[in-house]
This record gives C-alpha cells, sequence and structure tokens, in this order.
C-alpha cells in the first residue's frame, strides 16, 4: 500500500490521465450507450472521483469514489485500469439508481456520491477492456515519454485492428524509411486482457530494432499494402507460462 503523498499523486496522476480518452462520446453502435465520463477530481490526499453521467445536459451525475493507497498492491501502482474499467461497466447498472437515490449525499456538481468496495475492487480485472492498454501504448508510442535514441531508430506510424482480438501496430525505420508491421495480442489464451504493454514496448523495440533493423521474430504476413512484412510478437507480448 502506498505510504506518501507523492505515491497518491502518482496513483490521482495515472487515474486522470487514462479516463482522458473517455471525453470522447464513441459513435453509436445500437447497443444500450454507456455513461459518458463527467469527470475526475481529487478530493484529498487520499481519494479520487470519477463521475460519470447518463444525463445528457450534463447537469447531473454519480460520482465513484476510489482510494488512492487501495490502489497498490506490493507497493506497485496496478489496479487503476481494471477499476475503471469496472466502473465504466459493471457498475454502470448503479448509476441511474443512485442519481435518484435522496439519501446519497451529493457534491457541489450535483453528483450523487457511491464508494467503490474492497470487494468491488477485488472483481474490477474481470472488466478490463483491451483498448486502455492500447491507448496507453499509442500515446507513448506516437509522442512519448519517448527518448531521442528511440526516435533515431523507428516512428509510430499507425495500426490496423485485426480479427481474433488481435492488433496491427505499423513502425518506419528512421534510416531506411522501411516499414514494418507488429502484430500482437491483446487477450491471453484464457481471454485475459493483457497488461503492461506500453510501459517498456517503445524502448524494447529500438533496442531489438537498432542492431540490424529487422526484428527475429516469426514473419507472419509479406502481403501487407502497409508495409514490407510483418512479424508477430506473440511471443514476446505474451510469452508462454511455466
Amino acid at each position: 500500500m502506498a505510504t506518501n503523498l507523492e505515491d497518491w499523486d502518482h496513483a490521482h496522476g495515472f487515474l486522470l490521465g487514462a479516463a482522458l480518452p473517455l471525453v470522447l462520446t464513441p459513435p453509436g453502435s445500437g447497443l444500450p450507450p454507456r455513461p459518458r465520463l463527467r469527470g475526475v477530481v481529487r478530493v484529498d490526499d487520499e481519494h479520487s472521483r470519477l463521475a460519470l453521467s447518463h444525463d445528457p445536459s450534463m447537469a447531473t451525475g454519480v460520482a465513484v469514489e476510489l482510494s488512492l493507497p487501495s490502489l497498490y498492491r506490493d507497493g506497485c501502482l496496478h489496479d487503476v485500469d481494471a477499476v475503471l474499467a469496472y466502473v465504466r461497466t459493471t457498475m454502470a447498472a448503479r448509476l441511474d439508481p443512485a442519481a435518484q437515490d435522496t439519501t446519497l449525499r451529493r457534491d457541489s456538481h450535483a453528483n450523487a456520491l457511491i464508494a467503490l468496495s474492497d470487494a468491488e475492487r477485488a472483481q474490477a480485472f474481470t472488466a478490463v477492456l483491451p483498448e486502455q492498454e492500447l491507448f496507453r501504448l499509442f500515446n507513448l508510442l506516437h509522442h512519448g515519454p519517448m527518448q531521442m535514441s528511440v526516435q533515431d531508430v523507428y516512428t509510430f506510424t499507425g495500426f490496423m485492428l485485426r480479427a481474433d482480438q488481435r492488433c496491427r501496430i505499423y513502425v518506419r525505420l528512421t534510416d531506411t524509411r522501411t516499414s514494418y508491421g507488429l502484430e500482437i495480442p491483446l487477450r491471453t489464451s484464457g481471454g485475459d486482457s493483457i497488461f503492461g504493454i506500453g510501459a517498456s514496448f517503445g524502448q524494447e523495440l529500438a533496442m531489438k530494432l537498432g542492431c540490424d533493423g529487422r526484428l527475429f521474430e516469426p514473419v507472419v504476413d509479406d502481403a501487407d499494402e502497409y508495409c514490407k512484412l510483418v512479424y508477430d510478437l506473440q511471443s514476446w507480448v505474451n510469452p508462454p507460462q511455466d
């Protein structure tokens, strides 16, 4: 568990960054609409709130209070994506009843206040969505934090979501302008979302490509019109478990 303000500041900053893309409203899909993100706020040193709403006018909402120290396990920040996904999906059914519950306390923005329990936080990993990790990975690849040594080797040029929960990432070598596709899995063989791709992927890729401009990974496609060839990074991103 976190034991100082610096850790809790880091947890809130990570939560804020993970929630920012949810400000965009996804196009209609015919499915019941998910609640929109209304706000992310810091309550005090140890607590933050995620405010969501089904109100088109954004005049009311429900704010889910999170304990920042509880986002740490074994001294490391782990649970932000899981908690965010749980609040967006599994807790969504609680939002309308909470918004209408006159016994709940409201903040100054007319948000009904509810807390995420320890039991709910323990269930949160079942709700993680692969696109949360993809957003972080793409953000890091596109504009940092990237070291100059990485940019000297390659640039991130795009992506394409593929069948079977896979994504093809495109990069272009700086020296030769050769483009490669890098196919990664979004879920494990057991169906769970893969965590932690974005943390070191960019730097490791630069180290591997920086030797001779190619990867020692299986080639799965040399007919992709957007690149010279495609490497399969299954064993790199999701190595077999002993």
